[in-house]
């Protein structure tokens, strides 16, 4: 898993990037090694209170995408994070149909 992590009108701490490697790390079961993962943090700058901060994680080369806003980045996090799960579960499901269903057309010829 190539992780990039970029940090808008922030920086992002050392704690805050272990913090997303670890929730990212629910998600390399259903990712090959040299998939390419880009989480961006970025602070608003036009607002100051309420949801200022948004989390973006973009994984390619498959084109899967998802975007939150929270009132910090940890919020963002823990919102952005079943978007990209639910997307990563249903092509795998996909994936997983159409084996059986080619088994199961081969066995009855």
């Amino acid at each position: 898993m190539n992780l990039n992590i970029k940090a808008t009108n922030t920086t992002a701490t050392p704690a805050i990037k272990q913090f997303i490697e670890e929730k990212l790390s629910s998600l390399e079961k259903f990712l090959r090694p040299e998939d390419k993962i880009r989480v961006e943090l970025e602070v608003s700058k036009k607002h100051h209170t309420g949801l200022v901060h948004r989390a973006e994680i973009d994984i390619q080369p498959h084109g899967y995408y998802a975007d939150s806003r929270g009132v910090d980045f940890y919020a963002a996090m823990d919102l952005v994070m079943p978007k990209i799960k639910e997307q990563l579960v249903k092509q795998k499901d996909k994936k997983v149909s159409e084996r059986r269903k080619v088994k199961r057309l081969g066995k009855g010829a």
